[in-house]
Order: C-alpha cells, then sequence, then structure tokens
C-alpha cells in the first residue's frame, strides 16, 4: 500500500472512530476506548510523511478492461506492462546517468527494472515494486523517477502547456514510451489512476484519450550537427556541458552516454576554455500547440583549425 493509500486510511478509519464517539457519548467502557483508538490515529498521521516518494508504484485501471474489482483482461495487462517499464528505465536513465541513447540498453536498467508484487483491488490494480531492494541509495533514485514519470502522466491528461512544462530535461524516449502506454490504455477504454507514494494522477477514459492524442501529437527530431565556439566546461556528477558558439549563444545539455568518465575528463583538461568544434545531437521536440523544445547531447571535441 502507497504513503498515500495507508493516509486515507487511515483517515477513515479516524471518521469512522469519531462517528462511533458521537453515538455512544458518555458509555463508561467504549467512550474510553474510542478516545484512546482516535489519540492512537491522529500519532500514525502525523508519523506519516507528507510528499514522499516510494520505489513502487500503483496502476489502477477502471473501464472497460476491467470486472469490477474481480479481476482485469488478461492482453490489457499484458499489454500495459512493457511500454511503462520501458518509460521507468529510459526517465531513470536519462535522469541519474547522464544522456539517453535513442535506441539500446540504457545505463542501470537493473537498478529500474519493477516487477509485479500485488493486485490490489478497488478498480483493479497492478503494484510494481523495485526489483531490488538491498541498495537504499537506489531505492530513492527510482523513488524520484516514478514520482517524475507519474507527473508526467497527468500532465498529459491537463493540457499542452502542463505538458510541455513537465518535459524539460526529457529525452525523446521517454516521450515515445510514455506514447505507448496511453496508446494502451486509450484503445482499450479504460481510465487510469496511478499512485507512487504521495504523488497520484487520476484520468477518466475520456481524459486518457485526450492524454494520448496529445502525446502522440508531440514530434520529435535528431540532428547532428557541428558548432564552432569555446568548450566552457562540465561536470561530472550532472553529465552536463556549456559551450558558447561563435555567435555567442550559450548551448548547454548533457554528454552522449557513451562517453566514460575519462573521456570526460580528457574533454576538462584539453578544452576548457578552449576554441574548438563541437559535435553535438540536436533534438528538437514540437508540441501540439506549436510550443518548441531544444535539447543537445555532445558526442566529443575536436580542435579548430583557425
Amino acid at each position: 500500500m502507497t504513503t498515500r493509500r495507508t493516509r486515507d486510511f487511515i483517515k477513515t478509519q479516524l471518521l469512522e472512530t469519531e462517528r462511533l464517539i458521537e453515538l455512544t457519548g458518555e458509555h463508561p467502557v467504549m467512550a474510553l476506548g474510542l478516545s484512546q483508538r482516535k489519540e492512537e490515529l491522529n500519532e500514525m498521521l502525523q508519523q506519516l510523511p507528507v510528499g514522499n516518494k516510494e520505489p513502487r508504484t500503483v496502476l489502477f485501471f477502471s473501464g472497460e478492461p476491467v470486472v469490477g474489482s474481480t479481476g482485469i483482461d488478461a492482453s490489457f495487462a499484458g499489454r500495459i506492462l512493457a511500454p511503462f517499464q520501458n518509460m521507468v528505465m529510459s526517465e531513470h536513465a536519462q535522469r541519474w546517468h547522464g544522456a539517453l541513447g535513442s535506441r539500446g540498453r540504457r545505463t542501470g536498467e537493473e537498478e529500474s527494472r519493477l516487477i509485479l508484487t500485488g493486485l490490489p483491488r478497488g478498480s483493479f490494480g497492478l503494484e510494481l515494486s523495485k526489483a531490488n531492494n538491498e541498495e537504499l541509495f537506489e531505492e530513492d533514485q527510482l523513488a524520484d523517477t516514478l514520482a517524475h514519470v507519474t507527473r508526467l502522466v497527468e500532465s498529459a491528461g491537463r493540457s499542452d502547456e502542463d505538458f510541455a512544462a513537465e518535459l524539460d530535461d526529457t529525452a525523446p524516449r521517454v516521450i515515445q514510451s510514455l506514447r505507448e502506454f496511453l496508446k494502451v490504455v486509450s484503445e482499450g477504454h479504460a481510465g487510469l489512476r496511478m499512485e507512487s507514494g504521495d504523488y497520484r494522477c487520476t484520468l477518466n477514459p475520456v481524459e486518457a484519450s485526450d492524454a494520448y492524442d496529445r502525446v502522440n501529437s508531440t514530434q520529435t527530431s535528431e540532428t547532428v550537427i557541428q558548432e564552432r565556439g569555446v568548450f566552457k566546461g562540465l561536470l561530472l556528477e550532472s553529465w552536463r556541458f556549456d559551450f558558447v558558439n561563435d555567435a555567442g549563444h550559450k548551448i548547454s545539455g548533457k554528454l552522449d552516454d557513451n562517453l566514460s568518465k575519462e573521456q570526460a575528463v580528457e574533454l576538462l583538461k584539453n578544452y576548457t576554455e578552449e576554441h574548438c568544434i563541437a559535435d553535438l545531437v540536436k533534438t528538437t521536440v514540437l508540441f501540439k500547440n506549436g510550443k518548441v523544445r531544444t535539447s543537445y547531447t555532445l558526442n566529443g571535441l575536436r580542435t579548430a583549425n583557425d
């Protein structure tokens, strides 16, 4: 059970206890026991952190694929899990391991691998948790990733502006998996509720269909370019770089994930504050409302023959 569902459960128990207190009045035995129960529930509620993130998520579905709280269409359930896992792995690789390639194996896939750990009722849910819970640091990273994925899905169902704002620093490969995930939901005429820690988003079947149309109309393109200018350096922890081209425009982005840490250090030593040529991948995202977002990946630097 996620933190939010635990909090909702305790609040429900608290309301029921308060109703019983009103009904029993000043009963010499029951009044004392109910008052103690109320205090216990309030203490439990206060101990739960607000804005909590967890390395697990629950996907609740409603609509055509679901038979009450009894079960869910097996074909739908099978098709929904693969794009969701891909979206989480891509987002995790982008967020915690620098750049993300457009295809191929992602860095840190094992850290973000999810397993099916429960089938919660209330509509019908699929609970997905971290496969290996031994590393607390990795748990925190995955929890942060799942929180962002939840916000990303929610923004897709809101508006073009909200979706564009949430896509800051989101890789095209994540958008592709999000599109595939929402396509399964939309074509299944299903509603969706996602819960991860205290983060929740809810889309009815119409909103889920609108979210898919919004993401599906988002176009991404990648172009290999070369820029002449001055390399301003990079941060090894975030894998980000800064570069100012000859026209005076600042270009910021992330290093190619195929570069090793040793190669990144060499770039720092040999090219910082030097005039050179940057080999870049320019990624352009065109949204349904006409807005454009551009990001850059640095593949390497070369000496400029001035």
